[in-house]
């Protein structure tokens, strides 16, 4: 009995060490994942090892003079790495290392005695011109704690980083850690665990100012800000854009990697990057090096120690949705609504017409913001926004506009009919409800109704249809109960156009000249 008893117990251990191993399953994460793979349909990351990493820890962060960066807490040739005696592991070191053409790295060498101490290093920046360097350090009263520090390039000297000073921009007693210098050297971001954010590590913007020192920060806000931890910004070249990684928003699980598009110098609400890039481990240190290339840092077995992967990103067909515009009572499909769909920097995505079915079909950008407007005459125009994680519903339904009365006519959008016909279209119905309405609601008023072609075909045929077309119209008022008494009709053909430009009409010309006028009638 005792032996089985053993037994047991060691299968239960061994069953615990294999799921502590493995990320327990986040609630509701199928629909999360596939919230994210549609919001990022049409790219993917190619992860590729970079013949750097080892049993032990390998972080990226930066470059500098064409080297890449990185900690690591493995003894690299000659250099002598420290035990942390407070956690039993060695402590991390910066090293730069070299870069070949596909990416790999090579050749780890300590990047600089004068910034080494004998605590963890952690991540670094630089200023543009690579003169200025920005780096923390563990606290040696506190491994819990890392400062920010600052430090001067000079090559004239054999130390080559002079002027080294702690930055003191945060409260006493709280961490500093993986800072960035924005490209035109103004910002610096970085994480904190200071009091006043919302939770964890927030991200924080201060200003780097003419004299290279920086003023207090201010916490990025809940757009990307959680009550989870956020760390390792990097923003683009153009600063339109925000990499971080963190523990909350859309996220499948330890750190994920997020992008946030800042738009007149607020950060808009991040998105995930996606499930060829993210995991359900920790996945940080994200940095783009050219527009489809970069390298990311991944914690291979959920034990704290990472690998430095690069990724290529592949451009595959995108998401497509089929939007259909309808008026909002009847659900009547609208046609030829134009649809325009900008990104959030104003730019153009989708600019077109509905069909005849009142649809219109929209490649979707991945990872992106949209910004919706639909407009059509006679209809209040339609405007919103929406993200790749959080699409628009279809359909979408516009709201009629009053029709104007002035003295002598009432005034609405265009009639249409059904080509060379004069049967009235479902989208016209609609506009002559609004005839109706007014009708109803001004019981003495009378009408002359006129119908109008452009200059197409002969005169007698278009003399003809435009009669057709306001009998049509009458008769349509007729059946929703508008006495025949108020109402007269004659069809004008092409004898009264708007424009008067013969064969050389433009489209829109030619649709202004086909329309049907409602005139008040005055006793």
């Amino acid at each position: 009995m005792k032996l089985i008893s053993k037994l047991t117990l060691v299968c239960i251990l061994i069953q615990n060490v294999l799921f502590a191993q493995e990320p327990q399953r986040l609630e509701h994460l199928d629909s999360i994942l596939n919230i994210i793979n549609t919001s990022t349909k049409g790219i993917r990351y190619n992860l590729s090892d970079t013949g750097i990493n080892s049993e032990l820890n390998e972080v990226g962060t930066t470059f500098f003079m064409n080297k890449y960066i990185i900690l690591s807490n493995k003894k690299r040739r000659h250099y002598e790495t420290t035990l942390n005696e407070k956690t039993n592991t060695f402590n991390n070191n910066m090293y730069c290392v070299n870069v070949d053409e596909e990416g790999n790295l090579s050749f780890p060498l300590l990047f600089s005695s004068a910034l080494d101490s004998k605590n963890n290093e952690g991540s670094l920046t630089f200023s543009p011109n690579q003169k200025t360097i920005f780096y923390t350090q563990e606290n040696p009263d506190n491994a819990e704690v890392f400062d920010l520090y600052k430090a001067e390039l000079d090559t004239d000297s054999k130390e080559y980083w002079t002027n080294i000073q702690k930055v003191d921009i945060i409260p006493a007693g709280y961490s500093v850690e993986t800072p960035t210098v924005s490209a035109d050297g103004k910002k610096l971001v970085f994480a904190s665990n200071m009091p006043g954010g919302f939770g964890g590590y927030d991200l924080y913007e201060a200003t780097i100012n003419e004299d290279g020192s920086v003023s207090k920060p201010s916490n990025l806000g809940a757009n990307i800000n959680t009550n989870e931890d956020e760390k390792y910004p990097t923003l683009t070249k153009d600063g339109k854009h925000l990499y971080f990684s963190s523990k909350g928003h859309l996220n499948m699980g330890g750190f994920d990697v997020f992008r946030s598009s800042c738009v007149d110098n607020s950060y808009l609400p991040a998105l995930n990057l996606g499930t060829t890039l993210n995991s359900r481990r920790d996945d940080q240190a994200f940095l783009l090096v050219e527009e489809n290339k970069g390298y990311i840092s991944t914690d291979k077995s959920s034990g704290g120690n990472f690998d430095i992967l690069k990724f290529e990103i592949k451009h595959l067909d995108k998401a497509n949705k089929t939007y259909q515009v309808v008026e909002q009572e009847s659900l009547t499909a609208l046609p030829n609504a134009k649809v325009t769909i900008k990104d959030e920097f104003g730019n153009i995505i989708t600019e077109a017409i509905t069909d005849k079915n009142g649809e219109i079909k929209v490649e979707m950008n991945p990872i992106s913001y949209n910004y919706i407007t639909v407009e059509k005459e006679g209809y209040k125009p339609f405007k919103t926004n929406f993200t790749t994680e959080n699409i628009l519903s279809s359909p979408i339904k516009l709201e009629q506009d009053k029709p104007v009365i002035t003295e002598d006519a009432i005034v609405i959008e265009n009639i249409f009919f059904n080509f060379n016909k004069a049967s009235i279209t479902a989208e016209s119905q609609l506009s002559l409800n609004k005839i109706v309405n007014v009708l109803n609601e001004y019981p003495e008023m009378k009408l002359a109704i006129g119908a109008h072609t452009d200059n197409k075909g002969s005169d007698k045929y278009n003399q003809a249809l435009s009669q057709r077309r306001a009998k049509s119209t009458v008769d349509y008022l007729l059946s929703k109960g508008i006495s025949k008494e108020r109402l007269t009709f004659k069809g004008y053909g092409e004898s009264q156009p708007l424009f008067d430009c013969g064969g050389n009409c433009t489209q829109e010309q030619d649709q202004k000249n086909r329309r049907v006028e409602f005139k008040i009638i005055k006793e």
